[in-house]
């Protein structure tokens, strides 16, 4: 059974959430939510100790970090997520780690004073 830890309105967890239905994967939703501190929670921080979303449980595994997961699943599942050539895949990861580390940190809860 896959199981993803998330919180709807989380694009990190949304990147999982394309990603799985992508592949036609079926998983069921534990809600975790971030405006209400469950992060932070003893039963998220058993599976994700940096207290985030998303956690992926699948194949027997625990996964945290969604540019992780979907490379996971890329590679299990022979989805084509990323190009088969080097140079291809370097500009992926490029386009997806701006997003992750540059965009989205501005746009959410993590980055506080």
């Amino acid at each position: 059974m896959t199981i993803l830890h998330d919180y709807w309105r989380s694009s990190a967890a949304y990147r999982v959430r394309i990603a799985l239905t992508h592949l036609g994967e079926s998983w069921d939703t534990v809600p975790v939510n971030l405006l209400l501190g469950e992060q932070r929670a003893a039963p998220n921080l058993e599976l994700n100790p940096q207290g985030l979303v998303p956690t992926l449980e699948i194949d027997g595994l625990v996964m945290t970090q969604s540019l992780a997961i979907i490379e996971y699943l890329d590679e299990t599942r022979g989805a084509g997520l990323l190009p088969p050539d080097a140079a291809g895949r370097a500009r992926v990861r490029a386009l997806a780690y701006a997003i992750a580390m540059e965009i989205h940190p501005i746009c959410n809860l993590r980055v506080s004073g």
